[in-house]
């Protein structure tokens, strides 16, 4: 169930290195060209993710109770908020770019539904094609970030990223003998459509707000123990 976690480090660590060795012949324009590109593939990833589901009412059903819970809680604005302060904290620290590339490239890596839903489709499916494509994204970005912040701050970024990731993944595989191929492939299905809107704010920049859908996560899970209860 680690391996995606394990490839998505490597991911970091290669593209700082070659980061800190082409610094000064890193294209930006090309980077965001391919960064718009990838964007293209994650809209695939999460189109065959979806088209796998079985059960589209409970899809829809789950992504609009999800997506209301989580404007209520405004899961989105809180990171928003989270990541204002770091970078209040990272000016009133001037000259330290070690600290700089940690908490830029940490809030970047970490933050995001990927980052969640990625461990968790390694865990239950067997499935690692969202962290690899996690993988290939953030090691594009850390070679940006490696070549104008510094590399030695990107790469201890992947210190909590593993732990981050690791403990999602070892969390859904505790859970995994208590949950049935249905409740897998629902969650494996939402989680897709969340993806695919990922791709959609990569490519035409919608500002969909992938971080207040993360609750549409819970939903299957309450509906299949509802039913188990009821059995």
């Amino acid at each position: 169930m680690m391996l995606g976690n394990f490839v998505n480090v490597a991911a970091i660590l290669g593209g700082s290195l070659l980061g800190f060795i082409f610094k000064k012949k890193i294209n930006k324009n090309t980077s965001a060209s391919v960064f718009r590109v990838l964007g293209l593939c994650v809209i695939y990833i999460g189109i065959a993710g979806v088209l796998e589901t079985k059960n589209p009412l409970l899809l829809i059903v789950s992504m609009a109770i999800g997506t209301v819970v989580g404007e209520t809680l405004d899961i989105e604005g809180f990171l928003e908020r989270m990541s204002q302060r770091l970078e209040t904290m990272l000016k009133a620290d001037e000259g330290s770019g070690l600290k700089e590339g940690f908490l830029t490239a940490t809030l970047l890596f970490c933050v995001g539904s990927m980052a969640i839903i990625g461990p968790i489709e390694s865990a239950l499916t067997g499935d690692h094609t969202t962290l690899f494509a996690k993988s290939v994204l953030d090691g594009i970005s850390s070679i940006v970030f490696a070549g104008t912040i510094g590399a030695a701050g990107v790469m201890l970024s992947t210190l909590p990223l593993f732990t981050y990731q690791g403990s999602i993944a070892i969390f859904a595989g505790i859970l995994k003998p208590f949950m049935t191929p249905d409740l897998i492939t629902a969650l494996a299905s939402t989680g897709s459509l969340m993806i695919l809107g990922l791709g959609l704010n990569m490519v035409l920049d919608a500002k969909l707000k992938i971080s207040n859908m993360l609750p549409s996560l819970l939903v299957p899970v309450i509906y299949f123990s509802a039913l188990a209860l009821i059995a």
